[in-house]
């Protein structure tokens, strides 16, 4: 009796281990399991590719409409943050740049089409190039209004006669005023997102852009004189609160008139 007791004693001992044994080894193998699961970056990413080469210029409809791009997995080490992941991002926006077959197409590449903006009926758009604290340093918006300034150095040599005495070079004039600016290339960082932290005395300031090209609603005749002022001449805007009453348009100040206005 006592050796049949002993016997399964032993035996239960024995399955007692085996059982654990195995246990531990199921454990450890999903342990292991998980851990490379939640350690291990994803083997690809869905992203926008060139199906073949694309000029600059093509607009985003045009890629989708005509199969130039579609969705695609690439391998996590070809990854950009940069990567479009969805073809919506393709929506108004143009390729500043060509794109190679095979190649993921980035926001970098790509900048708001002109088919998305809308010109004013009986106007016309047209895009100038103003460098330095003339292009109002990166504040403009969207959807402003201007004033537009001429700085007038040179004579003009197909005037009436006896005209050049009249204006006095250099001078400086209002040309037009209360023109839209539909888009502009860059705009300054608001000064709230720029304040250094509570406890902090340091700031990283504010990066505002060398130039700025702005796109703006003229009427023909406006496109004209701005056309010839921002060749020849040198140009700056103001945004002005819109209850001021502005200068005279056309009549320009200089040397020994700024006392007293002719």
């Amino acid at each position: 009796m006592k050796k049949q007791t002993l016997m399964l004693v032993l035996i239960g001992v024995i399955l007692f281990i085996a059982g654990s044994a195995i246990a531990y080894a199921s454990v450890q193998g999903a342990k292991k399991n998980v851990s490379s699961t939640s350690t291990g970056s994803p083997v690809s990413y869905s992203a926008v590719v060139a199906k073949s080469n694309i000029p600059a210029g093509t607009t985003g409809q045009t890629m989708e409409a005509q199969g130039l791009v579609a969705l695609e997995l690439i391998p996590s080490k070809s990854y950009s943050p940069t990567d479009l992941t969805s073809l919506q991002g393709l929506t108004d926006e143009v390729l500043n740049a060509p794109v190679q077959k095979g190649q993921a197409v980035t926001a970098t590449e790509l900048t708001i089409s002109t088919q998305a903006i809308s010109i004013p009926q009986g106007l016309v758009a047209m895009t100038v190039d103003i460098s330095g604290a003339q292009d109002l340093a990166g504040y403009l918006q969207p959807g402003s209004h201007v004033d537009i300034y001429a700085n007038i150095t040179k004579m003009s040599a197909g005037g009436a006669a006896g005209a050049s005495a009249a204006i006095p070079i250099p001078c400086t004039e209002l040309a037009m005023t209360n023109i839209e600016v539909m888009d502009v290339s860059s705009t300054s960082p608001s000064l709230a997102g720029t304040k250094a932290p509570v406890g902090s005395t340091s700031s990283s300031g504010r990066t505002v852009p060398g130039s700025e090209t702005m796109l703006l609603a003229l009427t023909p005749a406006q496109t004209r004189t701005l056309q010839f002022l921002s060749q020849d001449e040198a140009i700056s805007v103001v945004q002005p609160d819109q209850e001021v009453n502005p200068p005279p348009v056309g009549q320009c100040i200089g040397t020994d008139q700024t006392v007293t206005a002719p």
